[in-house]
C-alpha cells in the first residue's frame, strides 16, 4: 500500500522502510494524554502489534509486550509499568511466551490515521480507534494475553508469585 523506498527498518518488526518512516513521524507527535489514555504508549503498542515480524524469539517477546500493553490500557484502564515493583523490590516473573499466529488482517486502521489528525482531540480519537482496532484483531489470542498479564501482575506472596 505504500511506495517502495530505501531506508531503515527495524531488526524484527515487520515493516517496510516507508511504513517505518510513518511510525517514526507518528511516534514523535506530542499531543499528550486524553481521557487518561497514554497516547504515546498506544501508538507504540498498536504499531508493534500490527507489525509482528517473523517467528523468532525477539518478535515473540515484542508482540507479547505490545499486546500486554494494549490489554492493560484498553481493558484494565491502567498504564503498564516497565518494571513492576512491590514494596520497592523488583519482582521478576517468567512468562511462558510463545508465538501467536497473527490474524489477517491485523486491523483495518493504520498509523496513517493519527498522522492525518487535525488537532489534539482528533489525534487522540484516531490513536484510540487504531489501538482498539488492532487489539480487536488479535481477539483469538485475548485469553492467552490476559493469562500472561495475570501472571505478570501477581505479587510475590500470591500463588505462582
Amino acid at each position: 500500500m505504500l511506495p517502495v523506498v530505501n531506508g531503515p527498518t527495524h531488526a524484527y518488526v515487520g515493516a517496510s522502510p516507508a511504513c517505518w518512516a510513518l511510525y517514526g513521524r507518528a511516534s514523535t507527535l506530542s499531543w499528550g494524554r486524553s481521557q487518561d489514555l497514554p497516547l504515546e504508549r498506544l501508538v507504540v503498542d498498536a504499531y508493534g502489534a500490527q507489525h509482528p515480524g517473523k517467528r523468532q524469539i525477539r518478535a515473540v517477546q515484542s508482540v507479547a509486550v505490545h499486546l500486554l500493553g494494549l490489554c492493560t490500557v484498553l481493558e484494565r484502564g491502567v498504564e503498564p509499568r516497565v518494571a513492576p515493583t512491590r514494596d520497592r523490590r523488583r519482582v521478576r516473573r517468567t512468562l511462558d511466551l510463545r508465538w501467536l499466529d497473527p490474524p489477517s488482517p491485523i486491523g483495518t486502521l493504520t498509523v496513517r490515521g493519527p498522522l492525518r489528525a487535525q488537532g489534539p482531540e482528533e489525534h487522540a480519537a484516531s490513536v484510540e480507534a487504531w489501538a482498539r482496532d488492532v487489539w480487536a484483531a488479535w481477539e483469538p489470542h485475548h485469553e492467552t494475553v490476559r493469562c500472561w498479564l495475570d501472571i505478570a501482575s501477581r505479587g510475590p506472596d500470591e500463588p505462582g508469585g
